[in-house]
């Protein structure tokens, strides 16, 4: 009875682990690449690294970010941690 009884808290101990922190991270994980999936030129995003600029191009694995007038930086697309938008 004493192992039953242990295997079962072994069994709901994992289970609330997994709801508690594994989904969340596989959900967040998800949206984030679909945020990098969706990203067009024209978008507005902010980088993990929090520079905000507005996307000129982009290929398969990097994009071009105008941070200001005549300036502009190459970035992974992994690096971008947001879409900023209109918040009025």
């Amino acid at each position: 009875m004493g192992q039953v009884f242990s295997l079962v808290w072994i069994v709901l101990l994992f289970g609330v682990f997994y709801i508690l922190v594994i989904r969340p991270q596989q959900l967040r994980m998800r949206q984030r690449q679909d945020l990098v999936a969706s990203l067009r030129a024209g978008d507005r995003v902010e980088t993990i690294g929090g520079i905000q600029g507005v996307v000129m191009s982009l290929d398969a694995e990097t994009l071009e970010l105008q941070v200001a007038p005549e300036v502009s930086i190459t970035i992974a697309r992994r690096a971008v941690a947001a879409r900023v938008g209109d918040e009025d």
